[in-house]
């Protein structure tokens, strides 16, 4: 969920919650009050009726006026009590003999010596119309700041939160291996102004870092050839002598080997630096067809010597990439392929117009998709190999604009090469 749907649900959700409890309070409020005031006019009548009786002893005339009713009833001992009431009741002026709710407020009165129970009622039907009234425009008032409050947080505060998203996309294509630093627009947020500017110096310290490594690397790569060459042409020469003995022999077989696992080392690390040098920018049309049958030959004795079945369904394809790159990779490809397989195992390559599969019998699990492309990354049966193969095949495909997939599937590892038309 995105930030800003999160902050936009808790945000309505407490507007909507409040808006509930304050037109609940609201709603008692008013309740109240125009009750209070028909309170207050019932009082008035109450004085005026018993100032008439004080004055002249003896009821005043009852008129009928709408809303409001007075009653007067005998009672054989004085009524001291007083209180105030709501009930229905039906309004004898109007013709629809309709019960509607009523104030009433009850006293006692003595007129000529008798005793009276005054009942005088209001009908509360204009007071609840008014609070109705009230209530229908409050809730169009709470509608409309919810539907602006809810604009204001999908238009303006995704506009606010926008240089948020250009600059995680900016971070998200920036490549420690490009020369160009990060570049991050200002803003007049300070919060994303700060944000930016701490990346930005973030970013130009780990690529001043990367740079420092790769510079090494690159360096300590070809100072080591020439030493490597000198050591495997003497153990060439050591190797010939025919004064060796079995054990010293054996020896310089081992030594031999490790030179020749250092130089292969050192070739692969050289490739990787002039990949990511840019150093292989000259592109053109290769006819993948042809450079996987010229393949095929030239692995067909490797492949016979560990009694592999290979079988290969090939269609016309041609990419355009950098024709060195291509061989590359499909040099990689194949030999990963044969170099992790079993006696007697299978290679089936299928190649389309747009995308090549190299399957092969192995390891009877899939590898771990997290680390398949990690330099020096090894499974537990490889021990003998540097773990740079499949480096290389994501680094060229990387710049060839090619995409590398891998799965395991019925005994059988894919790695399924795709490039567009």
């Amino acid at each position: 969920m995105k930030l800003l749907t999160k902050y936009s649900r808790v945000n309505m959700a407490a507007v909507i919650a409040i808006f509930l409890i304050a037109s609940l309070a609201y709603y008692v409020t008013l309740s109240y009050l125009f009750v209070h005031q028909v309170d207050e006019d019932l009082q008035i009548e109450e004085q005026e009726i018993r100032a008439f009786v004080l004055e002249h002893d003896k009821l005043p005339e009852v008129i009928k006026v709408e809303d409001q009713l007075i009653t007067f009833s005998r009672s054989s001992v004085p009524v001291k009590s007083r209180h105030f009431s709501t009930l229905p009741m039906t309004d004898p002026l109007e013709k629809d003999a309709v019960q509607e709710p009523f104030r009433q407020i009850s006293f006692g009165v003595t007129a000529g010596g008798v005793h009276y129970r005054v009942l005088v009622s209001k009908s509360l039907e204009q007071t609840d119309r008014l609070l109705h009234s009230v209530l229908l425009i409050s809730f169009i008032t709470i509608l409309s700041i919810l539907s602006v409050s809810l604009l204001i947080n999908r238009f303006v505060l995704k506009r606010i939160w926008r240089p948020f998203y250009t600059t995680l996309e900016k971070v998200k294509a920036f490549r420690l291996s490009s020369n160009a630093a990060l570049q991050l627009s200002s803003s007049r947020i300070e919060e994303f102004e700060f944000m930016n500017r701490t990346l930005e110096r973030i970013t130009e310290q780990a690529q001043a870092e990367y740079i420092a490594l790769k510079t090494f690397s690159e360096n300590a790569s070809h100072e080591m050839q020439t030493p490597l060459a000198v050591i495997r042409s003497k153990l060439d020469l050591l190797i010939q002598d025919e004064q060796l003995t079995e054990a010293q022999s054996q020896i310089l077989q081992a030594t031999y080997l490790s030179i020749q696992k250092l130089t292969r080392l050192n070739q692969s690390l050289l490739l990787l630096a002039r990949i990511e040098n840019n150093q292989y920018q000259e592109k053109g049309e290769v006819d993948l067809t042809e450079r996987v049958d010229e393949k095929l030959l030239e692995f067909q004795e490797l492949w016979n010597a560990q009694q592999l079945v290979v079988s290969a369904d090939l269609q016309q394809a041609t990419v355009s990439a950098n024709p060195q790159l291509t061989d590359i990779l499909l040099n990689n490809l194949l030999s990963n392929a044969t170099r992790y397989n079993r006696p007697g195992g299978t290679i089936r390559i299928c190649l389309a117009a747009h995308q090549l599969e190299v399957l092969n019998t192995g390891k009877a699990e899939a590898l771990d998709k997290r680390w398949l492309y990690r330099r020096f990354y090894k499974s537990s049966d490889s021990a003998e190999q540097n773990g740079l193969g499949l480096s290389i095949i994501k680094q060229i495909c990387d710049v060839s604009h090619f995409s590398v997939d891998y799965d395991f599937e019925n005994g059988l590892h894919r790695f399924t090469i795709r490039w567009s038309a």
